[in-house]
């Protein structure tokens, strides 16, 4: 009876001991495969965060660029607004214009060498004076000589014009009443502007200009000297 006690416990211990080993092994491969689902979603976990922080920089920088774009679109409106709108451009020596008492010109010359600026500048005034001169003589001789609307006409202001370039050309005493000299660069190259404007009294071109134009019968007006500069006044142009 005994044996059979002890065979019975000894078959039942033999039995335990494999399902205990068994239940061991199961519990240890649930925990691994719990740990290791636990690391699958940690890293799943990571990588849904690390794209979430990816996607908001991604976003910042896309806002950034559109904020950036939206100021340099309404700074180049703005500039482009301001440029279009009408700006009053002044260049020296502008203000000096002839009077009924002075005759001035105006020249403005460019060059790489300041000299020939100045002295092209020089040549421009004194041409711009003798125009000033030849469209007022053609004036007062349009209203004083019959010739001037005939068929000779045109012979006949050629003439006045020729008269007048030469008492221009053989006056002396121009006085320089402005002169400004700026500079820039073209082509790598210093360019400089000249700006110059001379001047002389009304009367001082007066009477040589109507004695050189009594000299010929073509030209001749019934004009006292008197006469001929109060005319001569009454036609000179007046900025």
């Amino acid at each position: 009876m005994k044996k059979t006690i002890v065979l019975a416990f000894m078959a039942m211990a033999m039995v335990a001991v494999p399902a205990t080993a068994q239940t061991r092994k199961d519990k240890k491969a649930a925990e691994k495969a719990q740990w290791e689902q636990e690391q699958k979603f940690a890293a799943e976990e990571a990588a849904l965060r690390h794209q979430i922080r990816m996607d908001s920089i991604a976003n910042a920088k896309r806002v950034a660029e559109e904020q950036a774009a939206a100021a340099a679109a309404k700074a180049k409106a703005e500039a482009d607004a301001k440029a279009a709108q009408e700006v009053e451009v002044s260049e020296p020596c502008e203000e000096y214009y002839s009077t009924k008492d002075l005759i001035r010109g105006r020249g403005v010359a460019e060059s790489p060498i300041q000299q020939v600026a100045m002295a092209q500048a020089r040549v421009l005034a004194v041409e711009e004076f003798a125009a000033q001169v030849q469209t007022t003589v053609q004036s007062v001789a349009t209203n004083n000589m019959a010739a001037l609307s005939g068929e000779d006409g045109m012979e006949v202001k050629v003439l006045f014009n020729n008269k007048t370039k030469n008492i221009v050309d053989q006056t002396t005493g121009f006085r320089i009443v402005c002169r400004k000299t700026t500079t820039s660069m073209k082509n790598g190259t210093k360019i400089y502007r000249h700006y110059m404007v001379v001047e002389l009294d009304m009367e001082t071109i007066l009477k040589p200009l109507y004695d050189e134009i009594q000299k010929d019968e073509a030209t001749k007006l019934e004009l006292t000297l008197d006469e001929f500069s109060e005319e001569f006044e009454k036609h000179f142009p007046i900025n």
